[in-house]
């Protein structure tokens, strides 16, 4: 193969590492969320001490940590605290009420016309798509002159699967919410076990595999649309060994972080959806050791006693440009220097 010819294929290939997602975009462009933190909307003391911490996403709830009684008080503070708190590199989410409550066009005029847009929306209980067109035609009327006149980008939608019926509907409510998003940016979708449970009048059994089926799914949809999932509650906080056990399983299962209900659960969470430095360092090795094989007309070849070819190749190039948007030494999947670390040849 000519040298002008293996730069065309590595160039086509690094292409298709890029496209990781397929109807959402690349899943490797959107902003990490390990972790997921609910802090109640009403508290200003508690929305503080979230903001200094780090954790990927602070998300003020205006649904199941506020009492009934307390709803337009946590509008109030939520909206105060988007103006006037400072979240360091944390992502700014808002947590509404479901529109089957009837508090949802009340949470959405407050917080779409407050002086801070948040840069996430998390919306509970989508379960069809005609409350993803009730969402996006409020969403126009209270805010669409503002986001069309580029004053603030658009905020990202992390829509969330809690019911039987919401997971039967996955893929349509996607594709539903993916046509509109110069109004909201589908970016990823939360898993709700204990309401998911709720709504087929089941129990949640810790420690059980009760969930796994659901689990699966959402991972699956959300992958395919390139999505983040993001995976359920860990709700025995203090349990940090089981916590992350959990944590490990959903990312096998193929989420990309998980809802965290206590600051003691970020550490253990964040550290489980983080590449590990000497994967990382792999990757880097197997990246180059390809891209020098393929310059010298070389398919497929050993690298410390595995067969690499092309698939395993764009899986490594994508752990490496997650680490680099973590900001991880060696995490860069751009022009990659030959080497030295290298073991094995062509075979």
């Amino acid at each position: 193969m000519s040298s002008r010819s293996a730069l065309r294929t590595l160039s086509a290939w690094r292409g298709l590492a890029t496209a990781a997602g397929t109807a959402g975009g690349s899943i490797l462009e959107l902003p990490p969320r390990r972790t997921l933190l609910y802090v109640p909307g009403d508290s200003e003391r508690k929305i503080c001490k979230a903001a200094s911490l780090e954790v990927d996403v602070v998300c003020l709830d205006l649904e199941d940590a506020v009492a009934a009684s307390r709803k337009v008080d946590a509008r109030d503070t939520t909206v105060k605290a988007l103006a006037d708190i400072r979240f360091g590199a944390s992502e700014r989410a808002v947590r509404i009420n479901s529109v089957q409550s009837g508090l949802a066009e009340e949470d959405l005029q407050a917080v779409l016309a407050g002086p801070s847009l948040p840069d996430a929306l998390v919306v509970p209980k989508i379960d069809t798509v005609e409350h993803v067109r009730w969402l996006f035609d409020r969403v126009k009327g209270i805010a669409g002159e503002r986001l069309a006149a580029g004053d603030a980008p658009p905020p990202a939608l992390i829509s969330m699967c809690e019911s039987g019926l919401g997971l039967l509907n996955l893929r349509q409510i996607f594709e539903a919410a993916l046509e509109k998003s110069s109004l909201l940016r589908l970016q990823a979708c939360i898993f709700g076990a204990d309401d998911f449970c709720a709504s087929l009048g089941l129990k949640r059994q810790p420690g059980t595999d009760d969930t796994l089926f659901a689990r699966r799914w959402v991972a699956l949809h959300a992958r395919a649309f390139g999505l983040q999932p993001i995976d359920q509650v860990f709700i025995d906080y203090k349990n940090t060994h089981c916590l992350a056990l959990e944590a490990l399983e959903g990312r096998s299962i193929g989420f990309a972080g998980k809802q965290v209900i206590h600051p003691s659960q970020i550490g253990s969470v964040q550290e489980v959806f983080s590449p590990d430095p000497h994967d990382v360092e792999e990757a880097r090795e197997l990246v180059a050791a390809f891209e020098r094989h393929q310059e010298e007309g070389t398919g497929a070849f050993t690298f410390r006693d595995k067969m690499i070819d092309q698939p395993t190749y764009l899986q490594a190039r994508n752990l490496l440009r997650f680490a680099e948007r973590l900001g991880l030494p060696g995490g860069q999947a751009g022009e990659l220097p030959p080497s030295s670390g290298q073991r094995g040849g062509p075979t």
